[in-house]
This record gives structure tokens, sequence and C-alpha cells, in this order.
């Protein structure tokens, strides 16, 4: 294998999605770049998952564990990557064919970066494209003074649009999982994004499916934004602060990041009502992902949306 190369491990976590997971399978096999080895962690499937990872057994390498949610899937998986960098991939999505030879070329380019991602675009069970290229903003460079004084704000990448280098990540591993049991991604790039600098490529490079039972995306991406998924965003927020700051306290480090500074969980807060109008607007005039301008368009749409219910939300 070439030295231009490297070895890449694709970790598929996945739970009782039998029936998608050889689309995610078979967007890694078909990739152009070579150097790759699969790892799918089933995390307790009661399904056919068994019986679809099987038709792979020469191809994949299959760990099995109880069901502990997406942050002990990681726990298990990673420890296992003997690749450089780590794709994830949540096993109802896939990728495009040239993902993988793409994002190596983007990490040699910057070898700065533990953190690595790309856009994704949100397609319904046949394939039919549901929204434009999604983050609207990307984050690049060091990000560490921005995510202080904002509370951790930022639009946090999905899953399956994740790079992340091996030597950064396991000096986190393992991580606190969510209490929820999902969301575990958010607590990795917050901890790659606050020891490394970050590296995006504008690109849609995945496909995230929305089918209807999505572990996370059910709730959040439908047009009714119920109160349970509102005080859902809200723990997510407040668990992933915890999580990333005990993480760091094992290392030697304090971080104090205040979550009342944090943009979602203020907004969510707000339309809850447990949250004044002031309050959210320093949240928000905080968040240096957006430009002033957009900071004052959020501003409105969150208004907006406390006073007449769900609307699409800015750039």
């Amino acid at each position: 294998m070439a030295l231009d190369q490297p070895l890449v491990t694709a970790l598929i976590n996945t739970y009782n999605y039998g029936r998608y997971l050889p689309l995610a399978i078979n967007s890694v096999l078909n990739q152009t770049y070579e150097n790759i080895e699969i790892i799918v962690v089933d995390d307790g499937s009661t399904d056919d998952t068994s019986q679809v990872l099987e038709r792979y057994r020469d191809r994949v390498r299959v760990i099995r564990t109880e069901n502990g949610g997406q942050g002990h899937a990681f726990n298990v998986g990673i420890p296992a990557a003997r690749g450089e960098l780590i794709m994830l991939l949540d096993a109802d999505d896939l990728w495009t064919r040239d993902k993988v030879a793409r994002m190596v070329e983007l990490a040699a380019h910057h070898p700065e970066a533990g953190l690595l991602y790309h856009r994704f675009i949100n397609v319904d069970a046949y394939g039919n494209q549901l929204s434009e290229p999604l983050p609207h903003i990307l984050i690049e460079g060091d990000y560490r003074k921005n995510y202080m004084r904002s509370g951790g704000s930022y639009w946090a990448p999905v899953t399956s649009v994740l790079t992340l280098r091996t030597a950064v990540v396991r000096k986190f591993a393992p991580i606190f999982a969510y209490a929820v049991r999902e969301g575990a991604d958010t607590v990795l790039t917050d901890y790659c994004m606050m020891q490394t600098k970050v590296a995006a490529s504008p690109d849609a490079l995945a496909m995230r499916v929305l089918h209807g039972k999505n572990l996370y995306a059910t709730g959040r991406d439908s047009e009714v934004r119920t109160r349970a998924t509102r005080e859902s965003d809200v723990r997510r927020v407040e668990w992933r602060n915890f999580a990333v700051r005990t993480a760091f306290i094992r290392t030697g480090r304090n971080l104090r990041v205040s979550v009342d500074r944090n943009e979602w969980r203020m907004i969510n807060l707000y339309w809850l009502g447990k949250a004044s109008f002031w309050k959210l607007a320093r949240a928000i005039l905080l968040c240096r992902e957006h430009d002033l301008r957009s900071r004052i368009n959020r501003l409105k749409w969150a208004r907006r949306v406390r006073r007449h219910g769900y609307a699409d939300e800015p750039r």
C-alpha cells in the first residue's frame, strides 16, 4: 500500500438497523479509496442484524456487545481501530464513493487538525433529496476561544461526517455516554475541538437517511418540535458539558464552560418559557459562529417560533 494511503477505520455503530445496514456497509465497500478496515459495533441488536452481518463476515470486523447506547459503542469500537484516521458512520446513513479519498486528502493538508468534517444532505428512504447541503456554516482552524466564550455553541456535525485522528481521540477515551443513549458524537467533537484545530470540506460527502424512526433526528427534523424534544435538547447540552468537563479533569485540566451562554440550550429554554428574552439575547450575541446580522436574525427567529410555532431556521 502506498505511503500516501494511510489505513482508515470506518467505524459503524448500529442498533436494530439491520434493514438499513447493507446500504451503509456497501457505501464503504464501494469507496474509491482502498486502504480501509470496516468495524461494525452491534450495540445489542435484537432484529436481523446478526444475519445481515454474516453476509459480510469476510470483509467486515464485527464486535457484538450489550446495548449501552452510542457512547458505549464508540468506547468499544475506538480502541479496536487500527487506522490512523477513524471515520464514523451511522448504520442508517451512507457515504459518497469519494468521501474517504477526499477526507484523507484534507487530513494530509491539515496535519494540525484532529477533527475533520464535511457537509451532508438529508434524503428520504428512497434516496430523494430533502435538504440543501448542511450545515450552512462550517468551523475551521482554532475555535477554542469562541467555544469558551459562547458556552460551546456551534452547529455540531452529525456522526456520519466526522473524521477523527485516532491518536487524538484515544486520549479522551472512554467517553461518558449520554443519559438519553444517543448524541455521544458531540462529546467527541467538543473534546477534539478543544484539543486541536478543525478542518472542514464544503462538499456534501454523506447522506443522512430520514426514515421516520431515526434514533436522534425523529422529532427534530419534522415540522413540529415537541416540548419533550426541546427538553431533551436542553439535557443534551448540559450532559455534553458535564461529560467534556469531566474528561478534562481526568487529564489534569479544569475546563469551565458556562451552559448559560450556550445558544441552543437558551433557545430551547426560551421556547419552554424557562428563560427570559434578555438571557436568550445574550447567548445568541455571544455565539461567534454567526456574523452579527445572522445573530440578530436568529434572535428574531427564536421569538417568532415561540409566538407562532415551528419556522425554518435562518441562515
